[in-house]
């Protein structure tokens, strides 16, 4: 972004000078046909739950900058790809599958339909999405458009706060426990539905204790996108809400971190 040696400069121009904070920029003006906007992203920190153990790490490459102060505050982060909100390429899990820079502008901003099975979570955390659940959205709300991202909203994102054995789901005997989608429901939504991607407010799309990701497969053979690590999702409604997926577009990457907004 600038020369070696810029950030020392204008430090030094503007140290021992006070600035009073402008105001915050007004709300950009809101697409045609939307009026509410929700981000359904986690903020990605070192102390964050993770599918693996490895956790973000940053450090300052320029120091931060004292209140008012005009200058160039950055940080070095190293983290996997599949970390906090993010998206699963195809490439992720089947080889020779679409990687992130493969997937159009288009297939990142689709019709959202939220499939809610918070009751039964709350009861059972190895519950699945099953064709049954997506029969009974559509019997409610319509049905399922073409090209939709269809996103399970099990309730688990409030355990994040909690830490990784909340979010994971650890049992006593170390096994794992949290919702995802069935495999017969993926088959479905790609067969029957023609969806985009599918998306998880877990770590997973599949279950937990799955130990085959047999929802993963489905999903990346048929060449969609999935999203894990969702969160906010009962701020938007069930059905009419585009959602816009904002993926890090690494050379060759198999997924990255994204910010996921709802805009309805």
């Amino acid at each position: 972004m600038c020369v070696n040696g810029t950030g020392e400069t204008v430090r030094a121009r503007t140290s021992g000078t006070e600035a009073s904070a402008p105001p915050a920029p007004p709300a950009g003006q809101r697409p045609v046909g939307y009026r509410r906007v929700a981000d359904l992203s986690h903020v990605v920190s070192p102390s964050m739950p993770t599918f693996d153990p490895e956790k973000p790490r940053r450090e300052a490459v320029d120091p931060p900058l004292a209140d008012g102060a005009f200058g160039f505050f950055q940080q070095r982060w190293t983290l996997l790809e599949h970390t906090g909100t993010h998206l699963d390429a195809p490439g992720h899990v089947v080889g020779g599958g679409r990687l992130v820079p493969d997937i159009r502008p288009e297939e990142l901003v689709v019709p959202v339909a939220v499939i809610d099975i918070r009751d039964r979570a709350r009861q059972d955390p190895d519950t699945v999405v099953t064709v049954d659940d997506l029969l009974a959205h559509e019997q409610r709300h319509g049905p399922i458009p073409s090209g939709a991202a269809v996103l399970m909203h099990s309730g688990w994102s409030r355990h994040w706060e909690r830490g990784d054995e909340a979010v994971r789901g650890v049992a006593a005997d170390d096994s794992w426990h949290f919702p995802g989608f069935g495999p017969e429901a993926c088959e479905f939504l790609v067969s029957r539905r023609a969806v985009t991607g599918v998306g998880v407010d877990t770590l997973s799309t599949d279950p937990g204790a799955s130990s085959d990701f047999p929802a993963h497969e489905v999903i990346g053979r048929a060449d969609r996108w999935g999203l894990e690590a969702l969160t906010g999702l009962d701020r938007i409604p069930p059905t009419g809400a585009t959602l816009m997926v904002g993926v890090f577009p690494g050379e060759d990457a198999s997924g990255g971190p994204s910010r996921v907004l709802a805009l309805w």
